[in-house]
């Protein structure tokens, strides 16, 4: 709905400012600011941008043109044939429209004067120039992509919570899986949000969400990889419970200004632990305890990526979105 207030109303006041200067095709401008407003502030300024470039071009290629083959329609195919070959290897394709129509003005009017010309370059200045100030204004995205962390580390945290569950052999209410599904579909839309974020925000430090996401997701992979491996613990021993209040902690400081370093120095700690344990007397123990291992493992590794993802910030991203909480 945004969009299409912005499509009108940047339509009619485009057309009213050509009208005010005494431009000629004034619609026009109207025309080209409906073509400018994109879906994101980055898109629109990039197209502005082609569109620019193309039109020095397209009025190059009109003046030799229509100078040498003269004002009718044969000149006009000839300028498109040229103009949309120079186009398509430049990658001003989306610019080809805007100025073909802009082009067909010289042929009505007969006209490569200097003064209709610049009628022609104030028609594309003021056409992209208010599709571009609209859509710099963006509502509503930064609390949309918190909303949508928020629900991840939930995800997250209910996840961990149950694996330290079926750890105890206490099995949850509901099944991992179903919030496993969650966790995969919140993480999708925030790596749409992400993305819309960082088009329509112009400082380095918007990619900040696109490697949060990131960071998410691999951490989701290695998540997945831990449920089958929890759930292949078929009996309680003296370290079954060290590792399961391990993700029982994890689950409760799990966040995203959590460096993971004070969970990593437990983990180094609970498998110093086991290792200076008794061995297993059983072949059940010992594959058991197989199985423990294997699952500190892997929560090593799901730890270490938040404790990288952290190291990899900026003093300005922190500032910016942890509002410097660095605590583990």
């Amino acid at each position: 709905m945004l969009k299409l207030i912005k499509i009108a109303a940047g339509s009619v006041t485009a057309i009213f400012i050509a009208d005010m200067l005494g431009l000629g095709y004034s619609t026009a401008a109207g025309i080209i600011t409906l073509l400018t407003i994109q879906d994101t502030s980055r898109e629109t300024i990039v197209i502005s941008g082609k569109r620019i470039a193309a039109f020095l071009l397209a009025t190059v290629l009109s003046f030799v043109i229509f100078h040498l083959f003269g004002y009718h329609v044969f000149s006009y195919g000839i300028f498109l044939l040229l103009f949309i070959a120079c186009c398509i290897p430049l990658r001003l394709g989306e610019a080809v429209s805007v100025n073909a129509v802009l082009a067909t003005h010289y042929l009505l009017e007969q006209d490569m004067s200097l003064l209709f010309i610049r009628n022609e370059t104030l028609l594309l200045f003021i056409g992209t120039g208010i599709g571009v100030l609209l859509n710099l204004y963006m509502p509503g995205k930064g609390k949309e992509i918190r909303a949508t962390q928020d629900m991840l580390e939930e995800d997250f945290r209910i996840v961990l919570s149950q694996m330290s569950q079926w750890i105890r052999q206490e099995a949850p209410s509901e099944n991992t899986g179903v919030f496993l599904d969650k966790l995969q579909a919140d993480l999708t839309t925030g790596r749409k949000q992400a993305f819309a974020y960082m088009n329509n925000t112009f400082f380095q430090e918007s990619q900040y969400f696109i490697a949060y996401m990131n960071m998410r997701e691999q951490q989701t992979v290695v998540l997945k990889d831990m449920d089958k491996k929890v759930r292949s613990v078929r009996a309680v021993f003296p370290q079954t419970d060290q590792v399961a209040e391990l993700f029982a902690e994890t689950a409760v400081t799990f966040g995203e200004s959590n460096n993971a370093e004070e969970l990593l120095a437990r983990l180094d700690e609970t498998l110093g632990q086991m290792k200076e344990s008794q061995l297993p007397v059983t072949r059940e123990e010992f594959e058991e305890r197989a199985v423990l291992y294997g699952i500190l493992t892997d929560l090593g590794y799901f730890l270490q990526l938040k404790k990288t993802f952290a190291d990899s910030l900026t003093e300005e991203q922190i500032r910016r979105y942890w509002q410097g909480d660095t605590r583990g």
